[in-house]
């Protein structure tokens, strides 16, 4: 019986820390990404498309991207290809965790819960295509060029940068203040690594030394839902994943994510998802 989703290294896909596929959806030609089979990886996938029209899923939500548009993949999301139009183009990273600058982690990570496609200008689109041009253009031809590795570094961290800029772009385009902002990305922070043990606001205010009133009023002033809205959507994400990719029991699968009961994790996912767990299992795996 397999317990655990299988999580895919970037190892399976290069020797090397960074892997960058120019993808071009012609009139004749096969996907490489469209109606693939389901995947966890344990990096970073940067999809920057520059052109056309494609559909993915990432944790059961399907996002289309059409026009000039960038996504981001986070560790840990399950996320597959659905489709591609003809005359579609596109780039395909995928990179090391290690290369994330812990500030633009915590843009990514805000977007954790609810992936979304960000809109690039036309200066954007040209800016962000020639940098990954000339990184893609340094590892083709790495053996005449003999760049330092920190200048192929630079321009890794330049091109993430500019992912993480049009992300932070759209996350400041309200009015929330700071410091609700930052507690409210402290607290999704610390959710995703304690969701199994922590389950009510009150835990989560503890540990940020705060009272659960004040929490609970940043996280839903900056999200327009509560704390424990967003502690029940972690779980039940997490539930999803390992309903749909592995053949872990429903009784075990509560007690992975901290339920003593299952009678009662049933009826927690059966409240938040209008369907058991074993109906969901069996929808999403026809």
């Amino acid at each position: 019986m397999n317990n655990n989703i299988a999580t895919h290294s970037l190892r399976d896909i290069t020797d090397e820390e960074i892997s960058i596929v120019k993808f071009i959806e012609a009139e004749n030609s096969v996907a490489s990404y469209k109606k693939s089979a389901h995947r966890r990886d344990d990096h970073y996938l940067f999809i920057f498309q520059r052109s056309g029209r494609s559909n993915v899923v990432v944790d059961f939500n399907e996002i289309e991207l059409t026009g000039s548009v960038i996504l981001c993949v986070l560790p840990g999301q399950i996320h597959y290809g659905v489709s591609v139009d003809k005359n579609t183009e596109a780039w395909l990273i995928t990179l090391d965790s290690a290369y994330i600058n812990d500030d633009y982690k915590v843009i990514f990570d805000n977007y954790y819960f609810q992936p979304k496609p960000q809109t690039l200008s036309g200066i954007a689109n040209i800016s962000l295509n020639t940098c990954i041009e000339l990184i893609a253009s340094i590892k083709e031809n790495n053996g005449q060029l003999n760049f330092l590795p920190q200048a192929e570094h630079s321009l890794i961290s330049a091109c993430v940068g500019m992912f993480a800029s049009a992300y932070h772009q759209s996350e400041n385009s309200n009015s929330i203040l700071p410091r609700t902002r930052i507690l409210t990305q402290q607290f999704k922070q610390l959710l995703l690594q304690q969701f199994k043990t922590c389950k009510s606001t009150a835990d989560f205010a503890a540990t940020l030394n705060i009272t659960p009133a004040y929490l609970n009023e940043a996280v839903k002033l900056s999200t327009g839902f509560t704390v424990g809205f967003w502690i029940q959507q972690t779980i039940i994400m997490e539930a999803k994943r390992l309903l749909y990719a592995t053949d872990t029991s429903i009784k075990e699968i509560a007690y992975l994510l901290g339920f003593n009961d299952h009678a009662y994790f049933n009826r927690y996912f059966s409240n938040a998802e209008g369907q058991p767990p074993l109906q969901f299992r069996m929808k999403y795996r026809k």
